[in-house]
């Protein structure tokens, strides 16, 4: 792993009386933000080393005073690897470089008219113009894509607030198969138990290469 918190959290109170949480993560790389957090993130701060060892720390000014965060021992995780379906425009073979929004627009207006043979020869990539309008012609609108559910399953206090839900946040440890723009929906967060004493259990998305769309799941 990249990267490994350092043990003792600690907690202060700021002059307006908030409660401050300091985590503080180690490692070759720098670290995501802690997703077992109840509070909104405060700061965050990356040091580099003359070796190369990466200090990152983040603080949080947490929601709940006697419960400033949910505990992390005990925390059970389970990877699920599975495909979705995404339309076949977003496919690789038909990112940016080979053809433009301006290229799709035309390809998908030719698939609505009959009898009418396309050259694209105007396209971005001809060839890669040719082979979109031959899937869209013949009624393939969409292909698999791989993809990795990351659930985690904690004790906590308090169920988490359903706000968090359907915003990129961390799962809190490392994937493989991780790219460098790659992130995490928060998909799903289910709760069950007694008043003091909850099992939750969060279902964590792992996206394309160019991950989550930040304007539409802002973190």
């Amino acid at each position: 792993m990249p990267y490994y918190e350092q043990p003792g959290r600690t907690t202060t109170t700021d002059r307006d009386g908030k409660q401050i949480l300091t985590v503080t993560y180690i490692g070759t790389e720098e670290a995501p933000p802690p997703s077992d957090i109840i509070g909104t993130q405060r700061s965050k701060s990356v040091l580099r080393d003359v070796a190369g060892q990466v200090r990152t720390t983040y603080t949080f000014e947490v929601d709940d005073p006697d419960n400033p965060q949910r505990p992390a021992a005990g925390v059970m995780l389970e990877f699920v690897a599975a495909v979705r379906t995404v339309p076949i425009e977003a496919h690789p073979s038909f990112a940016e470089q080979f053809l433009t929004a301006e290229d799709k627009k035309k390809i998908k207006d030719a698939v609505t008219v009959p009898d009418r043979a396309p050259t694209f020869d105007d396209a971005t990539n001809r060839l890669h113009a040719i082979a979109l309008y031959e899937y869209l012609v013949s009624g393939v609108t969409s292909y698999y894509e791989p993809s990795v559910i990351v659930r985690k399953t904690y004790t906590a206090t308090t169920p988490p607030p359903a706000r968090r839900l359907g915003k990129i946040a961390s799962p809190g440890v490392a994937v493989p198969g991780a790219g460098p723009k790659t992130n995490f929906l928060l998909i799903s967060i289910n709760s069950r138990g007694q008043p003091g004493n909850y099992q939750v259990t969060e279902e964590y998305e792992m996206s394309g290469s160019e991950g989550w769309d930040p304007f539409l799941y802002l973190p």
